[in-house]
C-alpha cells in the first residue's frame, strides 16, 4: 500500500513540476546563449548580467519552490479537507507520512540535480566544473574520502531532519483550534531555539574538556562528523515519531 500511495503522491508532484524544472533549462540554456555570445557594447552587457542574474534567481526560485510545495501537499494532505479521505484508507499513519516524506526528499533531490546541471550548463559545461570541484577539493585538503562522504550525509541528515521538523510544527500547530498556521510557524522556531540551546550547552561543555576538544577537531575529524550526522538521524526520528503519534492519537481536522 506504501507504494501506492507514493505513486499518487509522486503522480500529484510531477504535475507541478513538469512545468518547473524545464523553466530551469529554459533559462540555463539562456544563460548560456548570453555567456557564448560574442556581443559588445555597454548594452550586451546588461543584457548579459540580466539574463545571468534570471537564472540565478530561478535556481533559488526552484529550490525555494520544492521545499514549499513539500509543506503545502503534507498540509493540505493530511491536516486540511484531504485529510478525511486519506485518513479512511486502509493503511497506518505512518506510511502515509512517509509517503510525503520520500515524495520531498526525491523531488527536492531532482531539483537540486537539474539545478546542478543547469550550473554546468551555463558555466563552460561539464569540463570545467569538474576543474573548479577538483580545485576546491584539493585546496580544503580532505584527508580522505571517508571525509567528504561524511559530509554529504550529514548534509541530506540535515535535509531529512528540517523537513520533518516543519512536519512535527505543523502537526502540533494543528492541534490548537484556531491560528494553526502561526502556531505551527511558532512551534517550528520554538525548536529551533530549544536546539540552538542544546547545542550551545554541548558546545560550552566540550569547550571545557581540551581532551575532547582535540580528540574531535584536531586528531579525528571524521568522529566529529559522524557524531553529528547520528544526531540529525536521532533527530529524524524522533520528529518522525512524534508527528506519527499525533496524527494517529490526536488528529484535530476540525
Amino acid at each position: 500500500m506504501l507504494r501506492k500511495l507514493l505513486k499518487y503522491d509522486l503522480r500529484a508532484n510531477l504535475k507541478i513540476y513538469l512545468l518547473v524544472w524545464p523553466c530551469i533549462i529554459a533559462f540555463a540554456l539562456l544563460g548560456r546563449l548570453a555567456l557564448a555570445a560574442d556581443w559588445h557594447g555597454r548594452a550586451a552587457t546588461i543584457l548579459t548580467v540580466s539574463t545571468i542574474t534570471l537564472f540565478i534567481l530561478a535556481v533559488i526560485a526552484a529550490c525555494a519552490f520544492a521545499l514549499i510545495i513539500s509543506i503545502i501537499r503534507f498540509y493540505s494532505g493530511l491536516l486540511r479537507d484531504e485529510g478525511y479521505l486519506m485518513f479512511t484508507l486502509p493503511v497506518r499513519p505512518w506510511q502515509l507520512l512517509l509517503s510525503k516524506f520520500i515524495t520531498a526528499i526525491l523531488t527536492i533531490a531532482v531539483t537540486a540535480v537539474i539545478c546542478f546541471f543547469s550550473v554546468i550548463l551555463v558555466f563552460d559545461g561539464v569540463d570545467g566544473l569538474l576543474n573548479l570541484l577538483k580545485d576546491l577539493l584539493t585546496r580544503m585538503d580532505f584527508p580522505s574520502g571517508l571525509t567528504l562522504t561524511l559530509i554529504l550525509l550529514l548534509l541530506f541528515f540535515s535535509m531529512c531532519a528540517g523537513i520533518l521538523q516543519i512536519y512535527l510544527s505543523c502537526s502540533i500547530g494543528h492541534l490548537f483550534r484556531s491560528k494553526r498556521i502561526l502556531w505551527s510557524v511558532l512551534v517550528y522556531y520554538g525548536i529551533s531555539m530549544a536546539l540552538e540551546v542544546i547545542v550551545m550547552i554541548v558546545g560550552i561543555g566540550l569547550l571545557g574538556s581540551q581532551q575532547m576538544m582535540d580528540l574531535l577537531f584536531a586528531e579525528s575529524p571524521n568522529a566529529f562528523l559522524g557524531i553529528v550526522a547520528g544526531f540529525e538521524v536521532l533527530l529524524c526520528a524522533l520528529y518522525f515519531f512524534l508527528s506519527e503519534r499525533i496524527l494517529r492519537k490526536h488528529l484535530n481536522l476540525e
